[in-house]
């Protein structure tokens, strides 16, 4: 199982570039659900169809991208500035192994490094390949316009449940949602489930907008990530590591239906399923925009805790990705039109 969070981590994919990922949730749950479709950003859908007449609609949405960068201008001497994709952290901008990926799919490694301005804020973010020159760049196949990540091989830590990557954020979902819905294959579910694959969240949350207004699901759960204090590990920290997923009360651009989350919360406790209660003081997830869709809907979002989020490493615990997991299946299977009708019953 866990060879697919590595494939998912090694694989790059920035907003609108997302072939690889996309390609390894195709060949991945294609088998396990009744269709699959896209919304016209690229998001990926799969349908698992209920049994009822009029069966309620739940969307579970991970996002494909990660933050990363774009080529942005060549110069004259050879190397190649950058413009970010998303929030990469600035300690993350210096001295890392990147690679290029070409027109053609071609991988073009380099290293990253940064000038900076009189406050020590980062001012430009160069790759140098190797080369001396514009001729020699462009002979190795590189544009402007090519897309940039990180050239991080996801590894198994000391500990043997910890795993170390780059773009965990948010490929630990689309684990979540991969395996979930193989899981779900086996069972008869009375509700349609869909498993999205959202495209462009680093930029704006966009794909989740669109795959939902596609969808027009009943509920929407985004499966997404926090980034853990590391160095904090007392009450004020609700993102432990190996501690379970986050059940999230409130992030800067939503707030659940008190009714859905009391339910989720009490179906994890039912089914022994580990969890933290969370909130975010910033930021949002696919939930933000999905929520607003249409006249409303319901949405939570339930979030995998990592520890250094947006950079070159992350590091997340299976045990996490596991209780995650659990929890996507027993909604999936529990969720009914009947409970949809309590939730919203003002």
């Amino acid at each position: 199982m866990m060879d697919l969070l590595k494939r998912l981590s090694n694989a790059d994919a920035v907003a609108a570039k997302e072939n690889e990922v996309r390609n390894i949730l195709k060949e991945e749950c294609s088998p396990y659900c009744d269709e699959v479709s896209y919304d016209h950003l690229g998001s990926v859908i799969f349908h698992k169809k209920g049994t009822d007449s009029d069966p309620l609609k739940i969307m579970f949405s991970a996002h494909m991208d990660e933050v990363g960068f774009l080529v942005r201008h060549i110069s004259d001497i050879g190397f190649v500035y950058l413009i970010a994709l998303g929030g990469v952290l600035d300690k993350s901008k210096e001295m890392q192994k990147v690679r290029i990926t070409t027109c053609t799919g071609e991988k073009i490694t380099g290293i990253l490094n940064v000038t900076k301005n009189e406050h020590g804020a980062v001012k430009d973010m160069y790759v140098d390949l190797g080369v001396d020159s514009r001729e020699e760049v462009e002979n190795l196949g590189v544009e402007i316009g090519n897309m940039v990540c990180f050239a991080s091989e996801c590894i198994q830590m000391n500990n043997e449940k910890v795993y170390a990557g780059k773009a965990m954020d948010d490929r630990s979902g689309c684990y979540v949602i991969s395996e979930a819905l193989k899981r779900l294959s086996k069972e008869s579910l009375r509700s349609d489930v869909y498993m999205c694959g959202s495209s462009s969240e680093e930029v704006g949350v966009r794909g989740g907008k669109t795959a939902t207004y596609q969808i027009n699901p009943d509920i929407v759960f985004a499966i997404d990530v926090a980034n853990n204090p590391e160095l904090v590990k007392n009450y004020t920290n609700h993102r432990l590591i190996g501690k379970g997923c986050m059940i999230v009360h409130y992030d800067k651009t939503m707030a659940p239906n008190e009714k859905l989350l009391s339910f989720v919360k009490e179906t994890a406790r039912i089914h022994g399923i580990s969890y933290q209660c969370d909130m975010f003081s910033g930021g949002g997830t696919d939930a933000g925009n999905a929520h607003l869709s249409r006249n409303g809907k319901l949405a939570l979002v339930i979030g995998i805790p990592l520890r250094y989020c947006h950079g070159a490493w992350s590091l997340v615990h299976e045990d996490d990705l596991e209780s995650a997991i659990a929890l996507v299946c027993e909604l999936a299977k529990t969720l009914t039109k009947e409970k949809y009708k309590e939730f919203i019953s003002f």
